[in-house]
């Protein structure tokens, strides 16, 4: 057996995971290489590949500190980016030229591969989200540009700035807390559903982060500027009593400057 032959069909491997699973269910196409399947761990070449990927995935720590922290920590990286490698193979899927394009992949495929019932995985999805949101809406920013057409329509609430709402599983601040130790204890962490909104105001630098209720967040999913105050009562299953919660709930969120009545060129929920 050449050692050429063998080195070039494991950087094929490497670089082609999807040849790993080929290899894996039909070794004969091995031999037919000539190469000995039993000379080969491709569990081995599987890791060399996540390996690949992970460093290919570095620049986002900056933008990501707790999330690669707790991969690390608990030390999922290498299973998680080969599993990520394997999936864009198969797929043949290019890689995203930009750095908020390679997060939002990377994320949609977390989305589907963590696993919300093992607490290591779900703690990983609310910290990704928690530092996405931020990302997304601090260095990452996109301004919109001014809409001409806004039509200022009287009891219709429209948000101010760009906003992202997310519920998580726990209180990622407090998750954070936790891996900042020396010897991160997610167990120590609260199973304590929290609503957050990520707001990023007309003009600012930097993103607000506010805890909601479950109608503060269901309100502010709703607010698109074309529904009125009733219709967003009605939205949120309540009758004529529920428009007074609503109205309530509207002037807190407007007291903060998140919320107003009157039409704002710009403003959109992300």
């Amino acid at each position: 057996m050449s050692l050429a032959r063998v080195q070039a069909v494991m950087a094929a491997g490497i670089e082609q995971p999807r040849l790993l699973l080929r290899w894996r269910a039909q070794p004969e196409r091995l031999r037919a290489l000539g190469v000995d399947p039993a000379e080969i761990d491709l569990d081995v070449l599987a890791k060399f590949s996540g390996l690949g990927v992970k460093v290919r995935h570095n620049p986002l720590r900056a933008h990501y500190p707790l999330s690669f922290r707790l991969m690390s920590a608990t030390a999922m990286e290498i299973a998680m980016f080969a599993a990520y490698a394997e999936f864009r193979s198969i797929r043949r899927l290019p890689w995203a030229g930009t750095l908020p394009d390679r997060a939002r992949d990377l994320l949609d495929f977390l989305g589907g591969w963590l696993d919300p019932a093992d607490l290591v995985h779900a703690r990983l999805w609310d910290a990704l989200r928690y530092e996405d949101a931020i990302a997304r809406l601090g260095p990452w920013h996109v301004a919109a540009g001014d809409d001409e057409n806004v039509v200022d329509v009287a009891d219709v609430p429209r948000l101010r700035g760009t906003v992202r709402l997310h519920e998580f599983g726990c209180d990622p601040r407090a998750l954070a807390a936790a891996l900042h130790a020396s010897a991160p204890d997610l167990g120590a962490v609260p199973d304590e559903p929290h609503a957050l909104c990520f707001w990023r105001a007309p003009g600012a630098e930097e993103v607000t982060v506010l805890d909601l209720d479950a109608l503060g967040f269901h309100l502010l999913a709703r607010i698109d500027g074309r529904r009125s105050v009733p219709a967003l009562a009605r939205s949120l299953g309540g009758g004529r009593g529920a428009t007074a919660a609503v109205r309530a709930a509207l002037a807190t969120l407007a007291g903060f400057g998140l919320v107003q009545r009157s039409a704002m060129p710009g403003a959109r929920c992300a």
